[in-house]
């Protein structure tokens, strides 16, 4: 009887009334985000493969080869960085995936990627919502290098067996192979984005969705932040800076958030936002999944438990955190 009545709770709580139409609504949102990603990814992976042909990549390697070493990159990665810190990850992802690059390249590239891309709209929308300053986009720049660095050190030389895809770097260069490539990516980005809206919809029809909050209100509050910021940061964390703009905006005017809380907030999305996104979308060109969020969240973690103790955050107001507001008399 007990196990009837679970099933029947787990149906009315996951399981909404009209499924097809939750089908539809996610379908309809991945092509809607795919298409705005892809009409970054195919452009780019053709102007790369364009650049290289051309010998572009290999003009450019020795003036970026001395900084890419300590990275264990060669120096045409340093066009995969600069895609990246203008636009988004589909445009890192696009130059990578025409070089020549092993699993643990890959993954390297993803983890210092993911710690400072899209820097022109996220420095925005930080600075809109007075959770930063222009000086953070720097910050992340030199963060995600050092990090790189450190990580190239402790990364074992071979990794093998956990990526979602085999990636390969075909020996020998062709247009129609490219063109296959870059198809495949594309159907593997357009399967992910509709499994991430898909589960996004099922979680906002869970009728104890707000289990998830209480889940993680442990969190928030060890890094000394009010309560006020649990959804912030669930936002930042797993739907991301950009994408989840219109909803920061949204509870920043319902809100009210401490000093304590932006800094620690805007120190979080930069070190790890849209966790699950960032890290699909480079293990669809081979990178290593489990470094990937392993890294990511222990630098988040051990440099958020360090600042969150005492006043630290006050004092670092000059890597671009937002500063105290003056008191109104």
């Amino acid at each position: 009887m007990n196990s009837e009545n679970e099933k029947n709770r787990f149906r009315q709580d996951f399981i909404p009334e009209n499924i097809r139409q939750v089908f539809l609504k996610a379908l309809k949102q991945a092509l809607k985000v795919s298409w705005i990603l892809l009409k970054i990814y195919i452009p780019v992976s053709l102007l790369t493969a364009f650049l290289d042909r051309l010998g572009f990549l290999d003009f450019i390697a020795p003036y970026f080869e001395p900084l890419m070493k300590l990275l264990g990159l060669p120096g045409e990665a340093a066009l995969v960085f600069l895609a990246a810190w203008v636009n988004n990850l589909f445009a890192a992802i696009a130059a990578a995936s025409v070089l020549d690059l092993s699993v643990r390249q890959i993954t390297l590239i993803a983890i210092v990627t993911g710690f400072a891309h899209n820097l022109i709209v996220e420095t925005g929308i930080l600075v809109k919502l007075k959770m930063g300053r222009p000086a953070i986009a720097l910050t992340r720049i030199v963060f995600s290098f050092l990090a790189g660095i450190l990580l190239h050190r402790i990364m074992p030389q071979t990794l093998r067996g956990t990526s979602l895809t085999n990636y390969e770097t075909a020996a020998a260069f062709s247009w129609p192979e490219l063109f296959l490539k870059i198809l495949i990516t594309a159907a593997e980005i357009l399967l992910m984005m509709f499994l991430i809206m898909l589960l996004y919809e099922l979680v906002l029809l869970w009728k104890q969705r707000g289990k998830i909050k209480n889940a993680f209100s442990g969190i928030t509050r060890y890094f000394g932040m009010s309560p006020s910021a649990m959804g912030p940061w669930l936002v930042g964390t797993f739907i991301g800076i950009a994408y989840g703009a219109g909803i920061l905006f949204s509870m920043n005017k319902k809100q009210v958030l401490t000093h304590k809380d932006n800094c620690m907030l805007t120190l979080s999305m930069c070190l790890l936002h849209a966790v699950v996104e960032d890290t699909v979308i480079f293990a669809a060109i081979g990178a290593n999944v489990f470094w990937i969020l392993g890294f990511r969240i222990l630098i988040m973690f051990l440099i958020l438990s360090i600042i969150a103790r005492g006043e630290l955050y006050r004092k670092l107001t000059w890597i671009g955190l937002p500063k105290e507001p003056a008191i109104q008399d």
